[in-house]
């Protein structure tokens, strides 16, 4: 089974999917539809309308079903002193979980990195999931919490 993952990049017409399943993520959180502040048209507009894109997404199949996701963005670091990579989300639905998706899905991001020379990987990950901080691990991925005495912060601009 674990030779019949693909991941690839994402296209327009996978917005549904990925939309779908960012809500079954956020539904694990106790996060209603209503509560999300963004739209499937969202996806659409802000990934593949504007140019330059404000994200770029790598989808994760399944013989041809959308499976899971690896949603990124750039930012630039004056720590590194060039462009980072932010990780904003990335899912695998449950049935196809601890079967080497989320894996290919963090090596292709990984390798995009490399790629493009970025200095640095970051993302967020809640501290109760404690499954997704192991993985992360494997990696080699440090918790700045504790290696740089770090939190990071939000003030929300939307309505």
């Amino acid at each position: 089974m674990a030779d019949e993952f693909t991941v690839r990049k994402a296209v327009r017409a996978d917005c549904k999917d990925i939309w779908e399943m960012f809500l079954q993520s956020q539904a694990m959180l106790d996060v209603t539809p209503e509560q999300v502040k963004f739209s499937k048209e969202t996806l659409q507009r802000d990934g593949f309308d504007c140019s330059p894109p404000l994200f770029h997404c790598f989808v994760a199949e399944f013989r041809g079903v959308a499976i899971g996701y690896a949603l990124y963005s750039y930012q630039y670091s004056a720590y590194e002193g060039g462009l980072e990579m932010r990780v904003s989300n990335l899912f695998v639905k449950e049935v196809y979980r601890c079967k080497g998706v989320g894996k290919l899905l963090f090596e292709a991001l990984i390798e995009k990195a490399k790629q493009q020379k970025i200095v640095g990987i970051e993302w967020m990950v809640f501290n109760w999931n404690r499954t997704a901080i192991k993985f992360y691990e494997n990696f080699g991925a440090q918790d700045l919490t504790i290696t740089e005495k770090v939190h990071a912060f939000r003030i929300s601009l939307s309505e």
